[in-house]
Order: C-alpha cells, then sequence, then structure tokens
C-alpha cells in the first residue's frame, strides 16, 4: 500500500511539474472563471432551489470539469509550443460554453442579457480545437517517419550502442554479409559510406565525456532524419558511423552522400551555458560494392583506411 501512495505521489507530482510550465494558459484559465462568476452573480439573481434541474446541473458541471481535467492532461504531456498554445485555446473557449451553461442553471439573468447567449453559443473553442488536432496530426506524422526508422533499428536483435541506441559493427557486417550472399546484381547495388564526424574529440576535451556523448546521440539522430527507410546507419566507435545505401547505383549513393555532407556542414551544435555555435563537419568515404568485386571485409578495410587518410575535409573544432 505504502508502494502505491508513493508511485501516485510521484506521477501527480511529476504533473504537477509539467503543468506549472503552462503558467500563461492556467491564468487565464483561472481568469475566464473568475470573470464568468463574476458578471453573472453581479448582473442576475439566485434562483429559487425548486427551479433546479439536478440533472441539468450535474451533467453540465460535470461537462466543465472533464473539459478542464482535459486541459490538465494536455498540458501535462505537451512542451510550451504552437501546438499546445492552440489546444489550450480550444479546451479553455469550450469551458466557457459549459461553465456558463452550468451558470445559468443557478442564475437567472436580465431579459435584455445577450453576452450569455454569446459566450454558450459561439463555437470559438471548437473551432480551435480544430486547428489544434490538425497541427498535432501534421506532427505526429513527423514522429511517425522517425518512429519508423527507429522501429527497423530496435527491431533487430542485434545489441545497441549505449550511447547512440544504434546498432554497432556486428550488425553492419552482417546487412554486407547479407548483400552479399543474394548475389552479385544485388551485392552491386550497394553502397558503403563512412564518416568521421568532428570535432568529437575536442568537444570531449574541452567539456567533457557527458557532452561528447550528447554530441553523438545529436549526430546520430541528424543522421537518421536523412536516411530513406531501407537504409542501414551503425556507430562504430568513437566519431565514426558507418551508412549502408540499398538499392543504389553510383550516380544516386553520391547525391546521397552529398546530401548528407551539406546537412552536416550547415549544423551547429550548441552546448548549454556557451554562447556561441559549434560549427560541425566531416570527412567522409564512399565505395560502391561492385569496385574490384569486394567481399564485405574487403570492402570495410578499404573504406577504413580511405578515410584514415583523409583528413583534408575534417573541419577544425571553430565557433560561429
Amino acid at each position: 500500500m505504502t508502494d502505491w501512495l508513493y508511485r501516485w505521489h510521484y506521477a501527480v507530482s511529476g504533473g504537477m511539474k509539467n503543468i506549472l510550465r503552462h503558467k500563461r494558459w492556467l491564468f487565464v484559465l483561472s481568469c475566464v472563471f473568475t470573470s464568468l462568476l463574476i458578471l453573472n452573480f453581479s448582473q442576475g439573481e439566485l434562483k429559487p432551489q425548486s427551479r433546479w434541474v439536478w440533472v441539468d446541473i450535474i451533467g453540465e458541471g460535470a461537462s466543465a470539469a472533464c473539459v478542464v481535467i482535459w486541459l490538465l492532461i494536455v498540458l501535462s504531456m505537451r512542451p510550451p509550443g504552437y501546438v499546445t498554445n492552440w489546444f489550450a485555446a480550444g479546451f479553455i473557449g469550450i469551458f466557457a460554453s459549459n461553465f456558463q451553461d452550468f451558470l445559468d442553471e443557478w442564475v437567472r439573468l436580465p431579459k435584455i442579457t445577450t453576452w450569455n447567449s454569446w459566450v454558450e453559443s459561439l463555437p470559438i473553442g471548437l473551432l480551435a480545437l480544430t486547428v489544434a488536432l490538425w497541427l498535432w496530426r501534421k506532427e505526429q506524422r513527423q514522429i511517425d517517419r522517425y518512429l519508423l526508422k527507429r522501429q527497423a533499428i530496435y527491431q533487430d536483435s542485434s545489441p545497441l550502442d549505449e550511447t547512440t541506441s544504434l546498432p554497432k559493427a556486428a550488425h553492419l557486417s552482417a546487412q554486407l554479409e547479407q548483400a552479399f550472399a543474394k548475389g552479385a546484381a544485388s551485392w552491386k547495388q550497394h553502397a558503403l559510406l563512412l564518416l568521421d564526424v568532428a570535432p568529437f574529440s575536442d568537444i570531449s576535451y574541452r567539456h567533457g565525456g557527458k557532452e561528447a556523448d550528447r554530441f553523438l546521440v545529436v549526430i546520430s539522430e541528424l543522421i537518421m532524419l536523412t536516411l530513406r527507410k531501407q537504409d542501414v546507419l551503425c556507430h562504430l566507435a568513437g566519431d565514426r558511423f558507418a551508412l549502408v545505401f540499398k538499392n543504389v547505383d553510383k550516380a544516386k549513393a553520391q547525391h546521397l552522400a552529398q546530401e548528407l555532407e551539406t546537412l552536416i556542414k550547415q549544423f551547429r551544435y550548441r552546448v548549454e551555458g556557451l554562447e556561441d555555435s559549434i560549427v560541425v563537419g566531416a570527412s567522409m568515404v564512399m565505395i560502391m560494392a561492385d569496385e574490384e568485386d569486394d567481399a564485405p571485409e574487403h570492402l570495410l578495410d578499404r573504406a577504413s583506411f580511405a578515410l584514415s587518410q583523409q583528413n583534408n575535409s575534417v573541419f577544425s573544432n571553430t565557433f560561429g
């Protein structure tokens, strides 16, 4: 029982901490609640108890309470931002309408009053919530595309690198062996790309291993954004990554490699507490599997040797 209470307290505390990130919307909600109470009781009078319809009171009160609960759930789950603002505006608009319905069961307003009908009838909250759902749909589609790439990694039984959660060198070798085993026609449609990202070593030296690990995670996510569904990304060691492009000819593979190189060059890494961003670069080597009829181990060895010789394209650690 004690363990259950501890878990419940921990969950509630965490949820409240997240909700308090949205103080602006909590303030708006309290203003709407207070304003409707003041307007109704200052302009109207309480109905006699004989006129109370408890079914309507309970139903409309519960509706208003549920909308507030939905709002708090959304605020506890989402960070502040554009989509969250639309959700909050929508739920508060719906709450205003439901809460005014609830107050109408208790308070009789003068017949000349019209603002209460506007509050109850205007679908501003529903329109805002519709916009929020549309934006959320677009957001989820982007997340789904990313998760599909991650899903292919986690469904594989190969051990993952603890830092980047990417497959290790063993998975790369297995992928190349599988492609080679399918025959020459399939093998020749594969390209291996090795890249060393910079300035990993300098970040590790200046800011420590934890920041260097964070740098690798950020770079791995950046690279993954460029991958097609069938491509493979592995973290070999340190600052070295490997990609296998499947079903490509040399021109297509070069185009994909160039896109990746451009993306990395344009990226700027930020260390918390450091005002200036860090320029990121990479040296890379791409080898087609049809060159010299390479077996998988020869392909990887040649690529590793070529990359070790290529230092002129590695960016030094400069601040932009």
